[in-house]
């Protein structure tokens, strides 16, 4: 019987596989850009693992009982019945079981809304700087071309053809796109010394052109940003963002302090603070909002950029555009990772989406299936002891006490289960911090949401089953077999 039931259950279980396949793929390619070497697909070797999988468990669901029925001592069996208290001694197993499956659904749960949160958080960041009606591209030279002055003339037609592009209002290149990513290295402050080259400080970096921070309408706080003046000719400047300012010019006044590219033998000019800007989000999971820097394009050597044209119109109907004017420049150059700053800016995250959805999909199933468990163990119970139940209503004992016993029974299972379940979910929740966005793997609010809903969903189980018992006639229970 056990594996009759498997084999059907496998054959549905299949046929949704194929079609939960089919669908995590169309949503993922929808909404992400997966690396490469993630191929996901249904491989016939882990179909076979499955199915061996699945048979194994109904030999083992099917074979433990009939054992245990066949060592059954015929005379233990009347004895147990006449006393009407067989539910405590038929089901151990079934009740371990289900001991487990609601501590399994405790750690997915736990998960699950450690995903969502991160979802909520990603979806509702202010990043920092305008991300809508964006459109950006990727263009440079391969690294092995070093005429630093060809490329300097072509990024300053490119931007002056830019800006008379129809539908473009501002646009800007810059060496990485913002909550992208960035360049990074170790710097120097003007008038500190450092021991050691370990403790040269290191920071992220932008090479970015002028019309960058109106193009992302990113405000000043201090001094100016970068505009046309800061030409290769012209003195070195930064602008920093207030993180920045705040970790290594903490209550002093930055403007007009000076900052150096490189470590303690650096040969690299000073450079000049002259602004302020507020710290926006770096696409960095651990370190958000890090401190920064940002240098004019003009100054500093980059074989690529990236462009960004600010539109009145859909972000992607630029692109022909774009690749016209890069084309009338050089023919040899195309334009890459064409997309609007929204997709630029969540595709870096994409497994974040991917993989959250994953854990509430799989979180509510262990969900449900702890209860269907816990369900259908609490009606078996109940079944066993109706003339138990008879009896104490034939002397008087009022429907809110049977429902009181029979529910007691069960909650001390999902009490089991719950505690185990924490455990898990503890353990589970550390090894996922790191892709977690901006939450704390053990949230108090997650984790005591999981508790409300599985002691609700567990009570729920329980009652159905014991407020049913109330409803038999005590006459009829008496006559049960």
């Amino acid at each position: 019987e056990a594996v009759v039931l498997a084999l059907g259950g496998a054959g549905l279980g299949t046929a949704l596989a194929y079609g939960g396949v089919a669908l995590f793929n169309r949503a993922m390619l929808a909404s992400a850009q997966p690396p490469f070497f993630i191929d996901v697909r249904l491989a016939p070797a882990v179909l076979l693992f499955t199915i061996g999988v699945a048979m194994l468990a109904a030999m083992f669901s099917g074979l433990l009982p009939a054992f245990q029925a066949s060592r059954t001592d015929i005379n233990e069996v009347l004895k147990d019945e006449t006393r009407g208290s067989s539910s405590f001694r038929i089901g151990r197993m079934s009740r371990s079981l289900v001991v487990l499956e609601i501590a399994l659904s405790c750690g997915l749960l736990v998960a699950a809304g450690l995903m969502i949160k991160s979802l909520t958080s990603l979806r509702t960041m202010d990043p920092g700087f305008r991300t809508r009606g964006i459109f950006t591209a990727r263009v440079g030279f391969p690294a092995t071309y070093t005429d630093t002055v060809m490329q300097r003339q072509f990024y300053e037609q490119l931007l002056a053809r830019l800006a008379t592009v129809p539908g473009a209002r501002r646009a800007a290149l810059v060496s990485s796109l913002p909550g992208v990513g960035s360049d990074g290295g170790s710097f120097e402050v003007d008038g500190k010394s450092y021991a050691s080259d370990r403790d040269v400080p290191r920071s992220s970096w932008y090479a970015a052109s002028a019309g960058y921070f109106e193009t992302f309408d990113i405000r000043v706080l201090e001094g100016r940003v970068i505009d046309q003046t800061d030409r290769v000719d012209a003195p070195p400047v930064a602008v920093v963002n207030r993180a920045f300012a705040d970790t290594y010019f903490a209550g002093q006044d930055v403007i007009g302090r000076r900052i150096r590219q490189g470590g303690r033998t650096s040969t690299a000019p000073w450079m000049t603070i002259v602004g302020v800007v507020p710290t926006a989000f770096s696409g960095d999971q651990e370190h958000p909002r890090p401190p920064a820097y940002y240098v004019p394009l003009a100054q500093h050597h980059s074989n690529f950029v990236s462009i960004a044209v600010r539109t009145d119109g859909p972000p992607n109907a630029m692109a022909s555009r774009v690749r016209g004017v890069v084309s009338a420049l050089n023919p040899d150059l195309p334009i890459y990772q064409v997309y609007s700053m929204d997709e630029a800016l969540a595709r870096p995250l994409w497994f974040i989406r991917v993989f959250g959805t994953m854990f509430m999909v799989f979180g509510f199933i262990a969900l449900f299936l702890a209860a269907v468990g816990l369900y259908a163990v609490m009606s078996f119970s109940v079944s066993r002891r109706t003339r138990e139940v008879g009896i104490r209503m034939a002397l008087g004992a009022e429907g809110r006490d049977v429902v009181g016993l029979i529910v007691r029974q069960g909650v001390v299972q999902v009490a089991v289960g719950v505690a185990l379940g924490l455990a898990l979910a503890a353990a589970v929740a550390r090894f996922m911090s790191v892709i977690l966005f901006q939450v704390q793997p053990h949230d108090p609010l997650i984790f005591g949401g999981v508790i409300v809903v599985l002691a609700l969903t567990g009570l729920v189980a329980c009652l159905v089953p014991a407020v049913r018992a109330t409803l038999v006639d005590p006459l009829t229970a008496l006559r049960a077999e």
